[in-house]
């Protein structure tokens, strides 16, 4: 790469082009900013495997209170249209990073001159899979809001019918409740939240922890801890235990898409993308990566920042502004990210109430359920309105 790119050509004689794989949460950052003031001479194309990001916080409450689709995505089409950015619909199967190109599922082969991956990880279902169609993963997540109704109903007309929630995190945990809460009264079995680790909600304080576990026993939600792998009628435990299902939740951990393996990329001791704190990788200068799909320790702790939507979010104005350096300037120096010593979560707990988490702090009540309403609707409004070219959106990070 060579300093001054903006403006020229590659060394094919074509315009320098960007390649932004991925349509998660930290290329919403890349398609504002190039909305706002667009790079000149570049050529710019955004891949992404659905037109809409669902996204994540609403869809407990969207499980519990059944809303219009519109309500949950946001339109990446015409965010890219505003930006000026081509929008190719696929998935990213492969990539070689030494020859600079992307393989999509339709088997077309894109060139790039520089590359930013928001691709997101992929839901570890290894254990799960000879379920067949009993599994449901929490993603993608269009696939999950596109399915959930069909189980909702096969459920409420099915003596007997058990919905499994596999997975003790904050998206097990909100989930469980929230389907409890739809299949309240109706002649299915009750929710099952099946957690492999040896504290629910890990990561978040003992306070929250016991706040989730109360309202778990409260809705009637069976917590069962162990590991669980598919049997053909629901799971088998590694205690033995055999639980039937006629749908099983995962919302496992994140693992690295397998894409990844053969990229020529640096990546981690588990498949992930290894970056800086500047966000580009570690191995090949004109890659960046954000999101789950990237790993890096945060310089003031030394420890590797935890993947969640909270830092996707924050990190897309530090990518965003990155790749416009590196356009500029292959040399430039680049921003760093640092992310939050202590992140806001609220977890809906599927009866209009929900918890508020941060650090140490725990709190539960109505009053959280309607912060939390507050500001997931208001994100995605207001990219609704910049999609649409209304005025009033702000930076935020």
């Amino acid at each position: 790469m060579t300093p001054g790119w903006s403006g020229q050509k590659s060394s094919n004689g074509r315009p320098i082009r960007l390649l932004l794989a991925g349509g998660g949460h930290a290329h919403l950052g890349v398609l504002k900013s190039w909305i706002a003031r667009p790079p000149h001479g570049i050529e710019t194309s955004l891949i992404t495997s659905e037109r809409y990001l669902i996204y994540s916080g609403m869809v407990p409450a969207w499980i519990t209170d059944p809303a219009a689709a519109e309500d949950l995505r946001i339109d990446l089409v015409s965010l890219a249209d505003r930006a000026g950015i081509d929008c190719i619909i696929g998935s990213v199967v492969g990539m070689d990073a030494n020859q600079r190109e992307v393989v999509l599922n339709n088997g077309e082969r894109l060139s790039f001159d520089l590359l930013s991956i928001a691709t997101g990880g992929e839901i570890d279902t290894s254990t799960l899979a000879d379920l067949g169609p009993r599994l449901l993963p929490v993603r993608p997540m269009p696939d999950l809001v596109r399915r959930w109704p069909l189980v909702r109903d096969t459920a409420t007309r099915t003596p007997g019918f058990r919905v499994a929630v596999v997975g003790g995190g904050a998206a097990g945990v909100e989930l469980a409740l929230a389907i409890s809460s739809t299949l309240a009264g109706s002649c299915a079995a009750p929710v099952m939240l099946v957690s492999d680790t040896e504290a629910l909600l890990p990561g978040h304080s003992s306070r929250a922890r016991r706040l989730a576990q109360e309202r778990l026993a409260h809705a009637g939600v069976e917590l069962v801890e162990g590991h669980a792998s598919a049997t053909p009628d629901g799971l088998l435990l590694d205690s033995g235990r055999r639980i039937p299902a006629g749908c099983v939740v995962a919302a496992t951990g994140t693992r690295a898409p397998r894409w990844l393996r053969n990229s020529g990329l640096q990546l981690d001791g588990q498949g992930f993308v290894s970056v800086g704190p500047d966000l580009r990788s570690q191995s090949h200068p004109h890659v960046f990566a954000a999101g789950d799909i990237a790993s890096w320790r945060d310089r003031r702790g030394g420890r590797t920042v935890a993947r969640s939507g909270v830092h996707a979010v924050h990190m897309g104005p530090v990518l965003a502004e990155n790749l416009r350096r590196t356009l500029r300037d292959a040399g430039a120096r680049l921003r760093v990210y640092r992310p939050r010593r202590r992140s806001l979560y609220l977890l809906s707990t599927g009866d209009s109430r929900a918890i508020l988490s941060w650090g140490s702090v725990a709190m539960a009540g109505r009053w959280a359920q309607r912060l939390k309403n507050h500001i997931d609707r208001r994100f995605v409004r207001e990219w609704a309105r910049l999609g649409s070219g209304a005025k009033g959106m702000a930076w935020s990070n």
